[in-house]
Parts: C-alpha cells; sequence; structure tokens
C-alpha cells in the first residue's frame, strides 16, 4: 500500500465516507435508545413540607412590647397530601408568637399556604439578637425553621441620657475654661 501524499489527497471523498459513518452510527445509537427496554420506576409516596420565613423590609428588627408581623410560607413538596399541620414555636420566655391560621386541615402537592406570624417580644426585652423556632408537626413528621429577630431597644431613654451627659461635660469644661482664665 503507498502512501498517499497531500498533493493526491481527495477531501470530498473523505469527507463522504466520514459522514456516511456518522450517519450509520447515530441510526445505531436511535435504534438502540428506542428498541432496548427500559426500567419503569415507580415513585414511592413522599410526604414533604418547607417551611420558608419570607423576608420583608423589616423582618429582623422587632419592637419590644408591640405587635411585629411576620410571614411563613408552607410548601408541600411531597407527591401525597398532608393533612392536620399543626404550628407551634420554641421561643425566650415572656415572648408571644402567635399564628394566623394556627391548624392548616389540609394541604395538596406542590400547593402553598401563606401564614401570619405575629411575634411579641417583651417590654422588657433587651436591644438583642434572639433566636426563634417556628415548629409545623403533622402525625408522620416534624419540620423546625429557625430564624432570628433583633429587638431595638428603646431610643427615647438613651437619647435623654446621653443629652444629659453631653452637657455636664460641656458644663465642666465651661467652669474648667472660666477658672483657668482669670490667672
Amino acid at each position: 500500500m503507498s502512501r498517499q501524499s497531500w498533493s493526491e489527497f481527495q477531501p470530498v471523498r473523505s469527507l463522504r465516507t466520514a459522514s456516511t459513518v456518522l450517519c450509520v452510527f447515530l441510526l445505531m445509537v436511535g435504534l438502540m435508545t428506542v428498541l432496548s427496554p427500559r426500567p419503569v420506576l415507580a415513585q414511592a409516596e413522599a410526604i414533604d413540607l418547607t417551611l420558608t420565613v419570607v423576608y420583608g423590609p423589616n423582618y429582623s428588627r422587632l419592637e419590644a412590647g408591640k405587635d411585629n408581623i411576620l410571614f411563613l410560607e408552607i410548601r408541600n413538596t411531597g407527591n401525597k397530601p398532608i393533612t392536620d399541620i399543626r404550628l407551634s414555636s420554641v421561643k425566650p420566655e415572656g415572648w408571644a408568637i402567635d399564628f394566623k391560621p394556627a391548624k392548616i386541615d389540609s394541604l395538596v402537592p406542590g400547593s402553598l399556604q401563606t401564614i401570619e406570624v405575629n411575634v411579641k417580644p417583651p417590654k422588657k426585652a433587651a436591644g438583642r439578637r434572639y433566636h426563634l423556632t417556628i415548629v409545623a408537626e403533622t402525625n408522620e413528621f416534624r419540620r423546625e425553621q429557625y430564624t432570628w429577630g433583633r429587638v431595638e431597644g428603646p431610643k427615647g431613654r438613651w437619647l435623654w441620657i446621653g443629652g444629659i451627659v453631653l452637657l455636664v461635660v460641656v458644663a465642666g469644661f465651661a467652669i474648667v475654661f472660666v477658672r483657668i482664665g482669670r490667672r
């Protein structure tokens, strides 16, 4: 067999052969895909629920002693209806957390329900970050959603205290400068 030099190369004939081989290959792969037996997978019934706290502009800021409204989305991500969903919370001592509604009778697969959550910290809650846990419970399972809120301390009282301290400091400097200025 003699070697073919580049000058004798016939690109049309090589291209035709390559395209024929490619067509035969694709035809064989297609036939194997269509004719091969495939296992049919039966999907087991799944019960699953997701809880999501909807973030708003003032979501994490809570005012002490006042009602603070948050929203919770409950979504059935399984393929079976969920019944008798009860909502509760794990909260710091003295806090009140109410749900409207507090119980969901039924949630079909793929559906979503929004719940209004009223969070009321006590009046004397320190201005810091608090962790809250929202719980959705059925007879089959329990889901928890952890979240947090920052209680804003009373600003009016500290504004007055700061103003008085500033006034005392300025008055002290004025008295010192007046006495030193006479000498």
